[in-house]
């Protein structure tokens, strides 16, 4: 696979394309499955250098999608690019408690998901999370309040309890 991506690269440098100007598609399903790992570590089960080697895998994921989704979106991308900007910059320092990386793990597990989310509704056109129709939810609780109701139509009218002088 490696291969078949180098020959591309190669082929359109060749072609007068330079570099820069290439673009390669991200790979979604790669950063899904690379936050969900960072999401699921373990504090007292993953190793330190496990928690910084994937640590350093996701922040560039984060740096790739949080770019795509700046020059693909409006006030939104912007947004969740300054977010991406500063949790970059503040990654916890080289002499770290592990809770500390375990933490930064896992805040940058977050993000990548949710920027993935907004890259593939960039693409697709269509909301990052499936949403119900309004009305079916509207119908769900009609019918769920309507097995509450007295059958014989409207409840009967509020007494209050005697008091003791009335009991008697």
């Amino acid at each position: 696979m490696t291969e078949t991506i180098a020959s591309r690269l190669r082929e359109q440098f060749e072609n007068g394309v330079t570099r820069s100007e290439i673009e390669l598609p991200l790979d979604v399903e790669e950063a899904d499955r690379a936050a969900d790992k960072a999401i699921n570590f373990k504090l007292g089960t993953t190793t330190l250098s496990e928690i910084n080697s994937h640590t350093r895998q996701i922040r560039g994921q984060v740096a790739l999608f949080a770019d795509a989704v700046r020059d693909g979106g409006g006030v939104e991308g912007q947004a969740s690019w300054l977010e991406a900007r500063h949790l970059l910059e503040d990654g916890p320092r080289v002499n770290a408690l592990p809770f500390n990386s375990w933490l930064y793990a896992k805040d940058l597990g977050r993000l990548l998901r949710r920027l993935v989310a907004e890259y593939r509704q960039q693409k697709n056109g269509s909301p990052a999370l499936p949403t119900r129709p309004p009305r079916a939810s509207v119908d769900r609780i009609t019918a769920s309040r309507q097995t509450f109701l007295v059958p014989s139509g409207l409840a009967p009218a509020h007494r209050p309890l005697p008091t003791a002088t009335e009991q008697r």
